[in-house]
């Protein structure tokens, strides 16, 4: 284990970005499986409401611009 603590990092665009493999669970326990990541090690979550794949970020924040 490692002594540095993990990093999450909320984005102006409103994902928030967890640096450290993670395992999401959903209200009974039960994980959520993740998408494919872009950077491995890292989850990115949605904070804007808008993604099909909640609870992760699919992007759909940048959609519109």
């Amino acid at each position: 284990m490692s002594d540095q603590p993990v990093r999450i990092t909320i984005k102006p665009s409103g994902s928030i970005l967890i640096e450290s493999p993670a395992v999401i669970l959903d209200a009974d326990g039960n994980e959520i499986p993740q998408p494919t990541q872009k950077r491995p090690g890292t989850v990115k979550l949605c904070g804007c409401g808008n993604s099909k794949t909640k609870p992760f970020c699919d992007g759909s924040h940048n959609e519109g611009r």
